[in-house]
């Protein structure tokens, strides 16, 4: 097979393996996140999980579990207070997000104006992907071989011939 037609189906095969895992990664940024452990056995634990889903609403981007404000200690027993009067971890969740808004969700909810965020995102890097990965596969057939004849040529040969002339009679001219 001639490298050329090789070169280009190695580009084919990395473009295609390119789309699959930006597909994939748009896939997993847009399903629905898990619930992990719905009913934890261990009421602390469950409370723990809770707070590292929560943002103290005072604070920028430090989690419930790690902020030492009085308002996160009082959201903290408030957390403790419903999961013991049975609520799930939804409940709760939902809870804080009307009372303080999804500024204090630690992961975006996937609906709504965050959803069309979602997608401009993940259209924006398909589209860059894909003008992308043409430009390559339109340089690489535009591109010329060196040698187009496939012979080198007689100035080439004599070049040559001096070469090994030289080289033979040990001279470094």
């Amino acid at each position: 097979m001639h490298p050329a037609a090789r070169r280009r189906i190695g580009l084919g095969a990395a473009a295609v393996t390119a789309v699959a895992i930006v597909a994939l990664a748009a896939l997993l940024a847009l399903a629905p996140p898990g619930e992990g452990s719905a009913s934890a056995p261990d009421p602390e634990a469950q409370a723990l999980q809770l707070e590292r889903q929560l943002l103290c609403p005072k604070c920028t981007n430090l989690r419930l579990d790690q902020c030492e404000l009085q308002v996160c200690h009082d959201m903290r027993r408030e957390i403790r207070d419903q999961l013991a009067a049975g609520a799930k971890n939804d409940d709760v969740l939902l809870f804080f997000s009307t009372r303080f808004g999804d500024r204090v969700l630690a992961d975006l909810p996937r609906s709504g104006f965050n959803l069309v965020l979602f997608g401009w995102v993940g259209g924006s890097i398909l589209l860059v992907a894909f003008g992308g990965g043409m430009t390559l596969w339109r340089l690489r057939r535009s591109a010329r071989p060196l040698a187009a004849t496939g012979t080198p040529s007689d100035v080439d040969e004599r070049w040559l011939d001096d070469q090994l002339d030289a080289s033979a009679r040990g001279g470094d001219a």
